[in-house]
């Protein structure tokens, strides 16, 4: 039986076919259209979303020699991001992507309301704009239409898997990040519907990942070449699918998923959960593993710093967007250690660990007429590697756990001179993981634990085999990162409070 693991990701929905042994045997991709409408608000188009994943498989059928032996499918997708259908599974309105702050207002206003810290404690998750609850109260307030007619509020991949199967279901993993999810007890928090008052009623069954919740309609499958036994199992959050994938699956891993955003993920005991975690800017959930809880800190923009860094300076060069990445990683390693007294803070979309606060600002601070474009390219990578420093020992204070090693995937793990840096500003060993396309392969298990291609996942990772080249700290750079980490970036954020506030009251002039 072959395997379809599909990634609905914040910059392409990609689909891959796979042997269960782990080879590829087709795969599509798709840019993820997303509609922008001025300053940090953004919607994605459940209709659209849903035409492209059905391109996408009928291009894998297409590819695939054995078309036949498709026998699940599953998905891996960005969290948060949801919408309201009525009674006949229909959007009432465009989903609010997952970055989106028009919330934020709304969910003050409520926060004034709870206890925060129960809420985390229940939840995993701090209270802010993003999570699934805060586009739900926005739309409460601002869409009454949409409200009156809601029969449930699905995420992205509920929808794509009601619109297969006719079924309304999602996994663990992608209810927590909802903050409406009780992740000690694994079930909807009818204390968090209560105090967001919201009928529990409107939110899809919960199970956990690797569940089968049907086969695709004989319709659909007509329509895409799909035999009509299809099995669709329940997927996950993708940075928990790739983090699956990758071996996050015991105490002591921690693995670096690194696209648009840099997402650091550990595993602990539900126990630890206490006021030090609430403090320091992370989020708990149930993994995509059974039984297991994770721990998430990590950058709101990572690599979606590098792409605004290439359109915004590299905009009128016609060339395909790997040479211009390539021309801008030669253009950083042109720059010495220091990028020369330049240091940027990479919060583009706010900061999240371990300080979670939406108006922090991006800067680049010490220019002066000597700097070349050379040293603000190379600038950009070294705060990003600094700022990754901050959620590493973030965790790490947390834990208790060194973290000598850390597993790395995504996109962004390809790009070895980055990956360096993070090794010399960490004095961490990156195990930079070769199996292709991490999040849709943990798609793909997924779907083969839905369907009983594996027992269980302990014979998944028997069967699937991987390797990682090893990158080592460069003991040529490392002192100079660690004065440069001890003596200024550290304390960069608190440094900047006042100034991102006195902006924040420009902002109310200006716009």
């Amino acid at each position: 039986m072959l395997l379809v693991g599909i990634d609905i990701g914040t910059t392409n929905i990609k689909g891959i076919v796979y042997h269960p042994e782990g080879t590829k045997l087709a795969s599509v991709s798709r840019p993820t259209r997303t509609h922008c409408h001025g300053t940090e608000i953004a919607d994605f188009y459940p209709e659209e979303i849903w035409e492209d994943v059905k391109s996408i498989l009928a291009e894998l059928v297409s590819q695939c020699a054995c078309p036949e032996e498709i026998g699940s499918i599953s998905f891996a997708s960005f969290g948060e991001a949801g919408l309201a259908v009525d009674a006949h599974g229909k959007p009432l309105a465009p989903s609010i992507a997952w970055f989106d702050h028009r919330s934020k207002a709304v969910v003050d206003k409520w926060k004034a309301q709870v206890d925060e810290y129960e809420v985390f404690r229940i939840t995993g998750m701090r209270i802010g704009s993003v999570s699934s609850l805060a586009k739900v109260l926005w739309e409460k307030e601002n869409l009454p239409d949409v409200y009156r007619n809601i029969k449930k509020w699905l995420f992205i991949p509920s929808y794509i898997m009601l619109k297969l199967t006719g079924e309304y279901a999602t996994d663990y993993s992608m209810a927590s990040r909802s903050m409406l999810f009780d992740i000690t007890k694994k079930v909807w928090s009818e204390k968090m519907c209560q105090l967001a008052d919201i009928s529990i009623d409107l939110l899809p069954a919960a199970k956990p990942s690797g569940t089968p919740i049907g086969e695709i309609s004989q319709k659909i499958a007509a329509s895409l070449g799909l035999k009509n036994s299809v099995i669709v199992a329940l997927g996950g959050h993708d940075h928990l699918c790739g983090a699956f994938s990758a071996g996050l699956r015991q105490k002591g891993d921690l693995v670096n998923s690194i696209g648009t955003t840099d997402a650091l993920c550990a595993l602990i005991d539900p126990a630890w959960i206490d006021q030090r975690y609430y403090n320091a800017g992370v989020n708990c959930g149930c993994h995509v593993a059974a039984d297991q809880i994770y721990l998430l800190g990590g950058m709101l923009t990572a690599g979606g710093v590098i792409d605004w860094f290439i359109d915004n300076f590299y905009p009128n060069v016609e060339a395909p967007r790997d040479n211009l990445y390539q021309r801008l990683i030669e253009h950083a390693e042109a720059s010495p250690v220091g990028s020369n007294g330049l240091i940027m803070l990479p919060h583009l979309r706010g900061c999240f660990t371990p300080h979670c606060d939406a108006t922090s600002k991006g800067a680049i601070l010490g220019l002066r007429t000597t700097h070349t474009f050379k040293d603000i390219a190379r600038a950009i990578f070294e705060g990003l590697s600094l700022e990754f420093r901050v959620v590493l020992d973030t965790l790490s204070e947390l834990t208790g756990d060194t973290f000598p090693q850390v597993i790395c995937i995504g996109g962004g793990s390809k790009n070895r001179f980055w990956t360096q840096l993070k090794s010399d500003v960490t004095q961490r060993i990156m195990a930079i993981n070769n199996l292709q396309e991490n999040t849709s392969l943990g798609a793909a298990i997924l779907a083969g634990l839905g369907s009983g291609t594996y027992r269980n996942a302990d014979e998944a990772f028997e069967i699937i085999e991987s390797d990682c080249d090893i990158i080592q700290p460069n003991q040529k750079n490392i002192e100079i990162y660690r004065q440069l980490y001890d003596r200024f970036y550290r304390n960069i954020y608190e440094k900047m409070i006042s100034v991102n506030s006195d902006i924040e009251e420009l902002l109310k002039i200006l716009l």
